[in-house]
């Protein structure tokens, strides 16, 4: 029998997550993943790669392209530590459907077939959402958070489960949400708009299109689990001033910085600045 040496000396590693959210071909990502890299267990990124903010920000590569490509070798070479979610600014790129039904905002018409193609190629290394239980709190990650309506909306028109076996806390469930980025149904789900976006919207967004607040509750409500988990997600640009929305159980970090989740710590999130202080 194989021991687990941490177990008997209860000398366990505590476990840490790095989180990046929307990327837009900043730089920002780069110095804590090389630093931190073999520190951490896992790497999330919340997705939006492409689609640069150039009239407000400086910190853009010279090629977003190059630079996503870089994130991709990220995941290549640490396949179990990197997870890459996607954004409503990638997946306009990776799937006709979604384009036709969403729209594009700030999309890249003139390179929009090498994106596309890119993706196709490596549509495999990406995902929707994903689940982590540290320290007896489940996290899902996504781009832009799970509402109570969108998801009420899903399973009311594909899944069709029984509604008490819905729940984000449920692996299975993430599981199923990843399975909605087909060229189907599914993708037509994932291009639900609110109708703080536009006037054909819906009452909340979809995974990639949910603006913050639309989560518009101080506590999650009881159904489908969105009490029972802690969710992180981006989308909503913050301004400069703002380091991110917190609520009990959610935290929006779309504010250009890395996050840390560290099960040695007692705050659920915190940004890098304020986990490493010593470093400002």
């Amino acid at each position: 029998m194989k021991l687990n040496f941490h177990r008997l000396t209860g000398n366990k590693t505590p476990k840490k997550i790095l989180v990046i959210p929307d990327v837009h071909g900043r730089l920002f990502w780069k110095e804590p993943v090389a630093k931190l890299l073999n520190e951490v267990d896992r790497i999330v990124f919340l997705g939006d790669y492409l689609d640069p903010y150039y009239h407000l920000e400086k910190d853009i590569a010279d090629d977003i392209f190059q630079n996503l490509q870089e994130i991709v070798q990220l995941k290549r070479e640490n396949p179990e530590k990197v997870v890459l979610l996607k954004g409503n600014h990638d997946q306009h790129y990776c799937s006709t459907i979604f384009k036709k039904w969403a729209g594009g905002t700030r999309m890249d018409e003139e390179n929009w077939e090498e994106y596309h193609e890119f993706f196709q190629k490596n549509n495999k290394l990406f995902q929707l959402a994903h689940l982590e239980v540290v320290k007896g709190t489940t996290y899902v990650f996504t781009h832009a958070g799970i509402t109570q309506y969108w998801l009420h909306k899903v399973n009311t028109e594909l899944w069709k489960l029984p509604e008490k076996k819905v729940s984000l806390k449920d692996p299975e469930i993430i599981r199923k949400i990843n399975q909605l980025d087909d060229e189907g149904e599914g993708q037509k789900l994932l291009s639900v708009i609110g109708k703080n976006r536009a006037w054909f919207g819906e009452e909340t967004g979809s995974i990639l299109w949910a603006d913050i607040d639309e989560h518009d509750t101080s506590k999650a409500p009881r159904d489908y689990g969105l009490n029972q988990v802690f969710q992180v997600f981006g989308h909503t640009r913050l301004k400069d001033a703002f380091e991110k929305i917190s609520r009990e159980n959610l935290a929006m970090i779309d504010s250009r910085q890395c996050f840390m989740i560290d099960e040695s710590r007692k705050e659920k999130i915190l940004s890098l600045r304020k986990y490493l202080p010593e470093e400002e």
